[in-house]
């Protein structure tokens, strides 16, 4: 806890993907000794949100993939939830879908917009009804404007309710949400992907998003998704983050990690970059 802020880490489930989408070009003898593949060449994901209570406020960052029937998801990778839903790990927190007041989505995608509606019935409804949803309208424009390389990523029933029912506002570069809560554009997974930081005493916390699946793809700034929609944009992304990251020697959050959730940068004895493992 910092003063008035808390930060804690929620789940989804974990998701099972290629490891070839997840890393891209980097040669899979590479990476499979940091992260072995299944018999399938599946890698784990976990399917992180993250909660902040600051200053009388709930806030959630991303949703997960949510409950609604998806046939396009359940063709793309496998998601496990023994320990149940983002809903479920709210409930462990003491918080119910009432108790939201504010949701950011880094991105649309699938995996991380899921639980901003829901279902019910035959209608599909903002999931959070007290609260206001956050998002970058360049995000939102393409998301609701798809081509042959995106629209097996963006669902519009997760998205497009929230406009409908007038709770979603759409932001135009770095916003502050609340005090001490803020957004920075960082475009390369999408052109509209966005980034949290937490002005927590002490060291700032940055929740990356898919600017950085897993840790090793911050420290290491020419490994990127295959999913990046503007690779080249992500590496330049990274590198400017990276040594703001590094100069304030701030926490980091990854969405998808499985191994190393909460980290931060520092150099070796060779003068590399790499993460090490920190706490909220």
């Amino acid at each position: 806890m910092y003063h008035d802020v808390m930060v804690d880490l929620l789940s989804d489930g974990v998701s099972y993907w290629d490891g070839g989408g997840a890393f891209g070009l980097v040669p899979r003898v590479k990476w499979m000794t940091l992260l072995p593949p299944d018999d399938l060449n599946r890698v784990p994901q976990e399917l992180r949100c993250v909660l902040i209570r600051a200053h009388g406020q709930n806030i959630l960052v991303d949703g997960g993939v949510g409950n609604k029937p998806n046939e396009i998801i359940a063709t793309q990778y496998e998601v496990r939830r023994p320990n149940g839903s983002l809903i479920d790990d709210l409930a462990r927190h003491g918080l119910t879908r009432n108790d939201i007041d504010i949701v950011i989505l880094t991105h649309l995608h699938g995996d991380h917009a899921g639980w901003a509606t829901e279902q019910v019935g035959l209608v599909t409804t903002p999931t959070f009804p007290q609260a206001r949803y956050y998002v970058q309208r360049q995000e939102y424009e393409d998301a609701t404007h798809t081509n042959e390389r995106t629209r097996n990523t963006y669902f519009a029933e997760n998205f497009t309710p929230l406009l409908r029912e007038n709770v979603l506002s759409l932001l135009d570069g770095p916003a502050d949400i609340t005090p001490g809560v803020r957004v920075v554009p960082t475009p390369g997974h999408t052109a509209g992907h966005q980034c949290v930081i937490v002005d927590t005493p002490g060291a700032p916390t940055m929740i990356l998003g898919d600017m950085a699946t897993y840790m090793i793809q911050f420290a290491r700034l020419p490994w990127v998704t295959a999913y990046d929609v503007l690779p080249l944009q992500t590496i330049e992304t990274k590198r400017y983050w990276q040594q703001w990251a590094f100069e304030q020697q701030a926490v980091l959050i990854s969405p998808h990690d499985t191994v190393t959730p909460v980290g931060k940068l520092v150099k070796d004895k060779k003068g590399f970059l790499q993460i090490i493992p920190s706490e909220l």
